[in-house]
């Protein structure tokens, strides 16, 4: 059984874990990598700026004080690989090339979710990349400075209040983490005219199995209290649910199975979803949260 004593023990360890992690990414990197705007949307159009003079190892500064003209390169792999790859070490992608901002600092603008192959853990580990040339083995003459490359550097990223429709905290989550899912009915088109903040939020589980779990059918959500969600103060029309999965679907999810996703969607008294041009009638509008079954 959960106590409120674990669940501050938790909400602090969270919260600890973020402010840290923010506070290294800045410290160390403050200067050399910056991410704008801060806070950053996941669907927005960010620009990552490298200050190449702040670099501490390799060749790169060295190389390019004697050589301003030569064109810059990032290389990223955190969240992800970009979508249109890095291209290979001695011969870098064209579309990686960055913008000269004058002395030895360059840019990029981009969407991190159209960068990225998966850009699901860009606030948890933040944008790791380094600048290089489009070959970064040695320069020749410079050999002796090292690759043309700078070290390894890592920003964190703040996340954006929640600007869609449906938002998941944390990134990254387990079934005994607490969950928060924040609808924005604001955004809904289809589930319209809330009286009396009456919002339901059904929460579906797919089990190691296979099969989808719930509290209760859809028919019977905007009945249950316990799926009521909560209003927001000074924020109209948002709502919120918090959940510890293992312990919400306890006696729900059977014995020895784990739990792979939550789905999630809400509902009002009264309403129905007509049916979306799937074969098979599905929700038109679901969220899907996955959970690590990892430690």
């Amino acid at each position: 059984m959960t106590t409120p004593s674990s669940f501050l023990k938790k909400a602090t360890r969270l919260a600890c874990m973020a402010a840290t992690c923010a506070m290294v990414s800045t410290q160390s990197w403050g200067q050399a990598v910056t991410l704008t705007p801060s806070p950053t949307g996941l669907h927005e159009e960010v620009t990552l700026t490298i200050d190449v003079g702040q670099s501490e190892q390799f060749g790169l500064k060295t190389i390019l004080e004697a050589n301003p003209d030569l064109p810059v390169y990032i290389w990223t792999w955190t969240p992800s690989d970009p979508v249109g790859s890095n291209g290979s070490w001695d011969n870098s992608n064209d579309d990686m090339q960055l913008v000269h901002q004058g002395g030895l600092t360059y840019s990029l603008t981009f969407v991190p979710s159209q960068f990225y192959t998966d850009a699901s853990s860009l606030y948890s580990q933040g944008i790791s990349c380094l600048a290089k040339l489009k070959n970064g083995a040695p320069y020749p003459g410079l050999e002796d400075f090292g690759e043309a490359k700078t070290e390894d550097f890592n920003v964190g990223v703040l996340p954006k209040l929640c600007e869609e429709k449906m938002c998941v905290f944390p990134e990254t989550r387990r079934a005994d983490d607490f969950v928060s899912m924040t609808y924005n009915s604001n955004l809904d088109v289809d589930l319209t005219d809330i009286e009396n903040d009456e919002v339901y939020l059904q929460i579906k589980a797919r089990a190691t199995d296979g099969n989808f779990y719930s509290l209760v059918d859809d028919v019977d959500v905007a009945s249950t209290p316990e799926l009521r969600m909560t209003p927001l103060e000074d924020k109209p029309g948002f709502y919120r649910t918090v959940i510890l999965p293992e312990a919400f679907f306890e006696g729900i999810v059977p014995e020895g199975l784990g739990i792979l996703t939550l789905i999630c969607y809400p509902l009002k008294p009264g309403f129905t979803y007509e049916p979306d041009s799937t074969p098979w009638d599905g929700i038109y509008y679901e969220t899907s949260v996955p959970l690590l079954d990892c430690e």
